[in-house]
C-alpha cells in the first residue's frame, strides 16, 4: 500500500485532470447501469402485448426503448474513450519525467552506491521496471474506481429486485478478495524470483558482448555457450513460473465467478416459482443482466492482484535508487567560470559503513601543477579522484577549490573547468575525428593533428584504413585497448579544462609510453592543472608534487627526488627494493 501511495503521488500535479476522468467516468457507469431497467421495462412491454390478443405491437415503445439502448452505450463508449485517452496521456507524461529522473539520479550518487550493482541490473531498473510500475498504472486505478461505481449502482438496483439473491451475488466480491489475498502470498515468490533471475540473464549478456573480445583472447570462452545455456534455462523456468501464477489468478476468478452464477440462477428460479420476487415477465432478465454483470467485473480482483504483485517485487527497486542521497547537495548555488587557483583537501576522510576508505588526509594543489598520486592497489588513489569528480561526498574535512566549498559550487559549471580521462575509455558511435572531438564546438584540423603528433596518436590513427574518417564503435576491434585510451587522453586535451584527471588512462599501453605521454601533456599547457593516478611510479617522475599513499592515507609526499632521498616506501616501490 505504502508503494502504491508513492506512485499515486506522482500523479499528484495533474490531481485536477484525474478528479474529471473518474467524474466523467462515474456518469458513464451510471448511465450504464440503468440498461437492465429499461431492459426490463421493454420485456414487461412485450409481456402484455403477448398476454392481450389482438392488440397491435407497441412499435414506438419497441423504438424508444432500442434508441435509448443505443444512446446509452454510445455516450459509455465515448466517454471511456475520452477518459482512456486522457490517462494515457497522463501516464506517458510522468514515466518520461521518472525515467529521466532515475537516470539522472545514477549521474549524482555516489560511485560506492554505483558500485553494489552490475550493469545489466541497472539498465533493467531504468530500461524496463521504472514504466514496468507506471505503465497502466492509472488506467488499472480508473477502471478499479469505475468498477467500484458501477458494484454500488448495480446493487442499489439488485437490492430493490430482491434483497437475498442480491447479497448473493454481493459475497462473490469478498470470496475472490479473500481467495486473491491467500493466492498471492503462495505466488509472490515466483514474480520475486523472476526478478532475480531476469537481473542475472541481463547482466550476463550485457558482460557476453561487452567482454567477447577479451574472453576470445585469453580463452575464457569455450565455445560452448553452456554458461549461458544454463542462465537461459532458468530464465525460461522462472518467466514460466510468473506466466502460470498470473493465469491462476485468472482462473480461480472464474471459478467464483461460474459458481456464483449457477447458484444465483437456481436461488432466482427457486424464489420465482415461490413468488418470493416480482413475477413480472422482465424480472427475470434484468437481474440476469445485472449479477452477470456483477460477476464478470469481479475480475478487477485479479487485475489488481497482478498489479500489486508487480508493484511489490519491482517498485523498491526504483526506489531504491530514487531515495538515495545524492553526492550534489542542496547547497549548490556558486557558479565558477574558471578554476583559477588551488584546490585543496584539508583532513578530508571516506567512510563506506564501517570501511575507511580515505583517513584525514590533506594537500594543496597549486593552479598549473602537476600532481600524481601513486602507491599500492586500494590505497585510496581513485577515492581521491571521486571525490574531485563530486562522484562521493566527504564523510568528515573539507575540499576547498579557489577557496570555496566544493559542496556549494554548481556541479555543472564545475565540470566545464574539470576534465577526466578514466582507464576504462569510452568510444563514441562516429568517426574518430569525432570522437576526438566530442564536447568541443570547433577546432582547426591542424590543432587536432598538432595534439596526436605531440601524443604519438597520429600514427596509429593515419595507419587505419580510413585514417581520421575511420567509423568507430565502443565495441570495436579496428583500434585496441590502448589505442582506445590514447583516443580519450586526446580528447581530454583538445578539450583543454582548467584540471586534467588522468585516472590510469594509458594503463594498457607499456611504461615507456606512458612515461612519455605525460611529460608531453606537463609540457603542453602551463596554466593547466594536471592529476596523474598511476601504478607506474617512473610515469610521475617529473611532476611538482607525488603523492603516496597507502591504506587510505598520504603516507609521503615530496618531488621525485625528495622522496628517493627518504629511502621509505616510495624508494622501495621505485627500485624494487
Amino acid at each position: 500500500m505504502k508503494n502504491l501511495l508513492r506512485i499515486f503521488s506522482f500523479f499528484s500535479f495533474m490531481k485536477w485532470r484525474i478528479i474529471a476522468v473518474l467524474i466523467v467516468g462515474a456518469i458513464s457507469i451510471i448511465m450504464f447501469a440503468f440498461m437492465p431497467t429499461f431492459l426490463r421495462g421493454a420485456f414487461d412491454t412485450l409481456r402484455g402485448w403477448l398476454g392481450d390478443a389482438g392488440v397491435p405491437l407497441p412499435l414506438h415503445s419497441v423504438v424508444q426503448y432500442l434508441i435509448i439502448f443505443l444512446v446509452l452505450a454510445v455516450l459509455n463508449a465515448l466517454f471511456d474513450i475520452f477518459c482512456q485517452f486522457t490517462i494515457l496521456r497522463c501516464e506517458n507524461d510522468i514515466m518520461v519525467k521518472k525515467i529521466t529522473e532515475v537516470k539522472r539520479k545514477l549521474d549524482t550518487v555516489p560511485i560506492s552506491f554505483l558500485q553494489k550493482f552490475t550493469v545489466g541490473d541497472l539498465s533493467r531498473r531504468v530500461a524496463t521496471l521504472t514504466p514496468m510500475i507506471i505503465n497502466n498504472f492509472l488506467v488499472t486505478f480508473y477502471t478499479m474506481a469505475r468498477v467500484a461505481v458501477f458494484f454500488i449502482t448495480s446493487a442499489i438496483m439488485m437490492f430493490m429486485i430482491n434483497w437475498i439473491l442480491a447479497i448473493v451475488v454481493i459475497l462473490s466480491i469478498p470470496i475472490c478478495v479473500i481467495a486473491a489475498r491467500l493466492i498471492s502470498k503462495k505466488t509472490q515468490k515466483y514474480f520475486n524470483n523472476f526478478f532475480t533471475v531476469a537481473s542475472t540473464t541481463f547482466t550476463h549478456i550485457d558482460q557476453k558482448f561487452s567482454l567477447k573480445e577479451f574472453q576470445t583472447i585469453h580463452g575464457l570462452d569455450d565455445g560452448t555457450n553452456s554458461k549461458f545455456k544454463e542462465i537461459n534455462a532458468d530464465h525460461a523456468k522462472s518467466m514460466t513460473a510468473e506466466e502460470t501464477a498470473l493465469s491462476f489468478n485468472a482462473v480461480y476468478i472464474r471459478f467464483i465467478q461460474d459458481f456464483m452464477t449457477l447458484l444465483v440462477t437456481f436461488l432466482f428460479a427457486v424464489l420465482y416459482v415461490t413468488q418470493a420476487i416480482p413475477t413480472e415477465f422482465g424480472v427475470l432478465p434484468a437481474f440476469v443482466l445485472f449479477s452477470n454483470r456483477f460477476l464478470a467485473n469481479a475480475v478487477i480482483v485479479t487485475t489488481a492482484t497482478n498489479l500489486l504483485q508487480h508493484i511489490v517485487t519491482n517498485a523498491p527497486r526504483v526506489f531504491e535508487i530514487l531515495d538515495f542521497e545524492t553526492s550534489i547537495t542542496e547547497k549548490e548555488h556558486i557558479e565558477i567560470p574558471r578554476i583559477r587557483s588551488a584546490i585543496k583537501f584539508n583532513n578530508v576522510s571516506l567512510m563506506h559503513g564501517e570501511k575507511r576508505n580515505l583517513d584525514r588526509i590533506s594537500f594543496n594543489i597549486p593552479q598549473g601543477s602537476s600532481v600524481a598520486f601513486v602507491g599500492p592497489a586500494g590505497g585510496g588513489k581513485s577515492y581521491v579522484v571521486d571525490l574531485l569528480a563530486k562522484l562521493e561526498k566527504p564523510s568528515s574535512g573539507a575540499i576547498t577549490v579557489d577557496g570555496i566549498s566544493l559542496d556549494e559550487i554548481e556541479s555543472r559549471s564545475y565540470y566545464k573547468c574539470v576534465g577526466i580521462a578514466f582507464e576504462q575509455p569510452f568510444i563514441f558511435r562516429g568517426t574518430v575525428a569525432e570522437n576526438l572531438l566530442y564536447g568541443i564546438r570547433r577546432e582547426l584540423p591542424e590543432n587536432v593533428m598538432s595534439v596526436t603528433e605531440k601524443l604519438g596518436s597520429n600514427g596509429f590513427i593515419e595507419e587505419l584504413e580510413n585514417g581520421y574518417e575511420t567509423f568507430l564503435t565502443d565495441s570495436t576491434s579496428v583500434i585496441g585497448h590502448g589505442q582506445k585510451q590514447a583516443l580519450c587522453v586526446a580528447r581530454l586535451i583538445l578539450q583543454n579544462p582548467d584540471v586534467a584527471i588522468f585516472h590510469q588512462s594509458l594503463s594498457a599501453t607499456d611504461p615507456v609510453t606512458e612515461k612519455q605521454v605525460y611529460e608531453k601533456i606537463m609540457k603542453h599547457k602551463k596554466n593547466q592543472t594536471t592529476i596523474f593516478v598511476t601504478h607506474r611510479l617512473a610515469s610521475a617522475e617529473n611532476c611538482d608534487m607525488i603523492y603516496y599513499m597507502d591504506n587510505g592515507k598520504i603516507v609521503e609526499h615530496g618531488t621525485h627526488a625528495e622522496l628517493m632521498a627518504m629511502k621509505k616506501k616510495y624508494y622501495k616501490a621505485f627500485t624494487g627494493e
